[in-house]
């Protein structure tokens, strides 16, 4: 049979306060043995003057490597004294046995009462309530670990409205270009006297929002990857340096076509430990957003560089933009996040994310500042440089 809680604790009571009256039954026990055996030893030595010379004599006889003194005194308490013993001990048990229970038992109605407090407000606790906390105080075992609860429960209730948000932003992504595609063809069907050109535009248009679709649904299957194995990707000695070039090469038509003024410069260490994969796709998304939100004409400084103390490679990027605000800098990780200026239909989509994420497994920062005065966004990232062992 299963004992709750409270049967448990009221069982372990009842132990202890039979445990109490055993332990003062032997007392009392042990106590009038010895006054009995006292009382009995002097009506003998009363009776038969003679014994205990008899017994010293027949010791001597035994040993006698030394004499012996008498035999000890035995005391006999008085009925009176013994009486006040009696009840004194009994009365100090009975006290100690009440102070006892009554405290166990406050104690016990506490912690049962915060038991069913906790029990009855995370009962109402679901995913349409997740703002409920249990707010208990004190400085107990029980409130402790009513506040570790709460505290995860703020951290369930971030992550949940994170997906949320998540959710209804992909839907979004993944819509739009659908109703494009959608809209075009409909005008299509209904336009009379249809042309070459018309076809070949709605075919150039669908191709475009395919595109984005193939995009969207790439990013999301990249950022799922990473998630769900952050620790299991294979890291080698990788130069930043090389991709970094790779990466101008790759972009060079598109700062070109935008009349960018691109700055690089490179000083110290540039090999880290890392996956060549997750690196590349790391800048070639820094580059890529760069140039997309930078204002035709302006610079696009790129810089790799060490600490003070050697330890860290530092990745930058510049670029001049009016899309993004200062009160949009702590969100521009977030996933599809549209800021303030936005004005195009979609907002900075996974790229930023899975960068973050990418810098994460590796064990470093990445961290945004902003010139209000200059306009200049500046994308830093701080990765540990690879020391052979």
């Amino acid at each position: 049979m299963k004992l709750s809680l409270r049967s448990k604790i009221l069982l372990w009571f009842v132990i202890i306060i039979l445990i109490s009256f055993i332990l003062y039954g032997f007392l009392i026990f042990f106590v009038y043995r010895y006054n009995l055996r006292g009382e009995r030893y002097i009506i003998a030595l009363s009776e038969h003057p003679g014994i205990d010379n008899i017994i010293i004599e027949r010791l001597r006889e035994l040993n006698r490597s030394g004499p012996f003194g008498p035999p000890p005194q035995l005391t006999v308490i008085p009925p009176g004294l013994f009486m006040r013993i009696f009840f004194t001990i009994t009365g100090g048990v009975l006290v100690i046995i009440i102070i006892s229970v009554s405290g166990g038992f406050l104690v016990l109605r506490k912690m049962l009462g915060q038991i069913n407090f906790i029990t009855r407000n995370v009962k109402e606790i679901n995913e349409k309530r997740l703002h409920l906390r249990l707010n208990l105080k004190g400085k107990d075992a029980i409130s402790n670990m009513a506040r570790v609860f709460d505290n995860m429960l703020d951290k369930i209730e971030v992550s949940f409205k994170k997906q949320k948000q998540f959710i209804q932003n992909t839907s979004h992504e993944l819509n739009t270009p659908l109703t494009v595609i959608k809209t075009k063809i409909d005008v299509l069907k209904q336009k009379k006297g249809i042309n070459k050109e018309d076809y070949k535009e709605t075919i150039e248009l669908v191709d475009s929002e395919i595109m984005r679709l193939s995009k969207i649904t790439e990013e999301l299957l990249i950022l799922s990857d990473l998630e769900e194995n952050d620790n299991q990707a294979e890291f080698t000695p990788v130069n930043m340096k090389k991709i970094l070039d790779k990466m101008l090469k790759l972009f060079e038509n598109q700062i070109d076509s935008k009349g960018l003024i691109s700055k690089a410069s490179f000083n110290g260490k540039f090999e880290v430990l890392g996956n060549n994969i997750q690196l590349e796709q790391l800048l070639f998304n820094l580059m890529d957003n760069a140039i997309k939100y930078s204002i035709p004409g302006k610079e696009l400084v790129i810089g790799l560089a060490n600490n003070k103390n050697g330890k860290l490679l530092i990745f930058d990027i510049t670029n001049t933009s009016t899309i993004i605000k200062e009160k949009d800098l702590p969100y521009i990780f977030d996933r599809f996040y549209k800021t303030s200026a936005t004005t195009e239909r979609r907002g900075f989509g996974l790229g930023l994310s899975i960068s973050k994420r990418i810098v994460e497994n590796h064990k470093g920062k990445i961290k945004v500042d902003y010139n209000k005065k200059k306009k200049e966004i500046t994308l830093k990232v701080f990765l540990p440089l690879f020391t052979e062992k």
